[in-house]
């Protein structure tokens, strides 16, 4: 069966307090169709390791994506952290989304100047840490090119042994890092022979490692009971952000950011339609940030599409709706079906 994953805003309504935490976490939990939820990372945002935590407390079964960021802190107190807050959970409640590429601008604000290329290598070597740490039983020495540290070991473990690695990236040190080390490798969505694409160069090369990932696409989701009254919707979100520009009401990407998944996102986005029902217009609006393409028609056009997906390869769909690209529990009925159908 297909997954369902998502992201909600940790702001919501404003900065996230006790009460507004329990309440997102709540919803989720009483949703029948929702696997994972995202929980982001960014050097501005209230600290990911804080905010999951209270949702894990506060929820019985939603699963949470942690997004970390390898190089803010040392691999075995990643480790321990991780593997704590999965033993506590129950176990299996949680996934990592190694958010390795990031903008410079963010990633200097915690003091982290090295290059591009060195943050994949040392992700790698993170990972490679973190995973020792989890399955070892004995203390071990470690010393590598990133990282040094004597007599490791930890008492409080993943109770399956490992915590999921999500990761994504189009650059070839992602295709890199993701080939040896990601359970799940996340693609931003594309028009189909795209996706087919991506997921041929990556599945080939975590061939070489004897690994076989699966993939999650990730997508907004404007639905209407007729393909103009979707429309509509679509509509209405390009006019909202547009009226917006020059506040910081929504999230774009900056124009700093020169990394190749956005250079490809804004390629797709020279035309606004692609295939039977894939837009772009939110894409060039938001400068190819994050979760901005969307599938816009009636429930069978999109969930036809999404059966065209399905069938290049794509386990899981990450889904948001609506102008802010977030969870939207009007699309339970139709992901119901989704999950029934694919």
């Amino acid at each position: 069966m297909v997954k369902i994953f998502t992201v909600d805003s940790p702001f919501a309504p404003g900065m996230p307090s006790m009460q507004t935490l329990t309440a997102q976490a709540e919803k989720w939990d009483a949703s029948q169709v929702i696997d994972y939820v995202l929980c982001g990372y960014s050097s501005l945002w209230p600290h990911n390791f804080i905010t999951s935590s209270h949702l894990l407390a506060a929820t019985k079964k939603v699963k949470l994506i942690v997004a970390h960021r390898p190089g803010v802190m040392h691999p075995a107190a990643a480790a321990r952290v991780f593997g704590t807050m999965d033993f506590l959970s129950g176990g299996g409640r949680i996934a990592i989304n190694f958010v390795t590429g990031s903008s410079p601008k963010d990633v200097h604000r915690e003091g982290d100047y090295a290059d591009k290329a060195t943050r994949y290598e040392r992700a790698a070597d993170y990972v490679s840490m973190m995973k020792r740490c989890w399955s070892e039983q004995a203390s071990f020495d470690y010393d590598s090119e990133f990282y040094k540290a004597e007599g490791v070991r930890q008492l409080m473990k993943p109770l399956k042994g490992h915590v999921p690695v999500f990761m994504g990236g189009d650059s070839d040190e992602a295709v890199a890092f993701g080939a040896q080390h990601a359970d799940t490798y996340m693609l931003w969505g594309e028009p189909l022979a795209g996706t087919q694409e991506r997921i041929e160069r990556v599945s080939s090369a975590a061939k070489a490692f004897g690994r076989k990932p699966e993939f999650s696409l990730s997508l907004r989701l404007f639905i209407g009971d007729t393909d103009e009254a979707a429309w509509e919707k679509a509509r209405h979100a390009e006019q909202t952000i547009l009226e917006a520009e020059g506040t910081n009401r929504f999230a774009r990407s900056a124009s700093t950011d020169k990394s190749i998944g956005k250079m490809r996102q804004m390629a797709i986005a020279d035309a606004e339609l692609h295939d039977d029902c894939f837009w772009t217009g939110l894409v060039k609006l938001l400068g190819g940030f994050a979760n901005s393409a969307a599938l816009v028609g009636t429930p069978d056009r999109v969930l036809a599409a999404l059966k065209k997906y399905r069938a290049l390869g794509i386990d899981a769909f990450l889904i948001t709706g609506g102008v802010d690209g977030f969870w939207d529990p009007t699309l339970e009925d139709f992901l119901i079906q989704v999950k029934q159908e694919l």
